[in-house]
């Protein structure tokens, strides 16, 4: 391996709901949805499929029908995680 896979983002557990989730970063592949995050069109769907990526992730057995059931309750938490474990915390967001 390379110097570079020092640069390998890490990954962070959350707890949403009652389970403990181990989100990993989004990877160089992903760039795309997060320039789709600033195209105001295109945020819903690119959100969706960040959450979706990230959630296969962590839950490699999860269903698409479950992750399509993910309960708005949990919405926020879930997203709030995703922002953290990418370290966008301080990157101004568009509300």
């Amino acid at each position: 391996m390379s110097k570079l896979s020092s640069l390998v983002g890490k990954s962070q557990t959350f707890t949403i709901g009652e389970i403990e989730l181990e989100f990993k970063p989004l990877k160089f592949e992903n760039l795309d949805l997060l320039a789709e995050l600033e195209d105001e069109s295109k945020r819903v769907d690119a959100m969706k499929q960040i959450i979706a990526i990230t959630l296969k992730e962590a839950v490699p057995d999860a269903t698409d029908e479950e992750i399509a059931n993910l309960g708005i309750t949990y919405l926020k938490a879930v997203t709030d995680a995703i922002v953290k474990v990418n370290g966008l915390e301080n990157v101004p967001r568009k509300d």
